[in-house]
């Protein structure tokens, strides 16, 4: 059950890098999409996370599930925004294949369609 969800914000420029929220079990740290990549013990540790890496996270290798051919693809995320995330698909190494590349918009992403590479 969800607590408390509460944005975090850049100091010096107000840019959204994720969110702290409270839940049954404790804290956790969100990307600006919702896409829970940490936890921790308190509240400012949890918030000290989103700030060091909640930007940083999204430069990764991820994976999305291709609705048209029903499979998990690696991708690098291309925009992201709170509602909608923009990927393209890349090879296992993150990189750009011409014969396998897409670009997908994925409206409200969440862990049955989106998810950080292992």
């Amino acid at each position: 059950m969800l607590v408390s969800k509460t944005p975090v914000n850049r100091a010096d420029d107000g840019e959204l890098l994720g969110f702290v929220v409270e839940d049954a079990s404790g804290w956790q740290a969100q990307t600006i999409f919702g896409y829970s990549f940490a936890r921790a013990e308190d509240r400012a540790s949890v918030e000290q996370v989103v700030r060091d890496q909640g930007l940083t996270i999204l430069g990764g290798l991820w994976q999305y599930f291709d609705e048209d051919d029903k499979t998990w693809h690696p991708c690098v995320i291309k925009e992201a925004a709170p509602n909608q995330v923009i990927i393209i698909r890349t090879n296992e190494m993150g990189y750009q294949d011409p014969d396998s590349y897409k670009y997908v918009v994925i409206k409200n992403p969440d862990e049955t369609r989106l998810i950080q590479a292992q």
